[in-house]
């Protein structure tokens, strides 16, 4: 019986203890409330980012459904546009290093050929714009490797 007290006393001692050892003396432990309460704000965090996240790719995935395939042959060709220029060295001084003909031709010869099969699909001041951008590339072409 007296060995049943002395452990009573032991665990209220210690019940007493953990109170002791906490900010408020609530018997609640400050620091850990911390830690949890950062861990939600940090989940919650996770949480908007992710739905954030996925709600950006949806909206993409909406954007990309209405490209049609004469938008991406047009992207295609202000592409090639840009690396002949790149290829051909120009702007001097900027490009040198990338000066490379057969690419340079290469691209090009690319942009005339999706120009010849966009031809029928684009209104007349694209098609002109088009026009225009291929016979630039094609005379600073044989200014640059002539």
């Amino acid at each position: 019986m007296e060995e049943k007290k002395k452990k009573s006393e032991g665990k209220e001692k210690e019940e007493k203890n953990k109170g002791k050892n906490t900010a408020s003396g609530n018997g609640e432990d400050k620091e850990l409330k911390d830690k949890i309460n950062k861990e939600d704000v940090d989940e919650r965090k996770e949480e908007e980012e992710k739905i954030k996240e996925d709600r950006l790719i949806k909206e993409l995935q909406e954007e990309i459904d209405k490209l049609t395939t004469r938008d991406i042959l047009t992207q295609m060709m202000m592409s090639l546009s840009s690396l002949a220029y790149k290829k051909m060295g120009i702007p001097a001084g900027v490009n040198d290093k990338y000066k490379d003909r057969q690419q340079a031709k290469m691209a090009i010869d690319g942009f005339d050929s999706l120009f010849k099969v966009i031809t029928d699909e684009i209104s007349e001041s694209e098609r002109e714009n088009l026009q225009s951008s291929l016979s630039n590339l094609q005379m600073n072409f044989v200014k640059v490797f002539s």
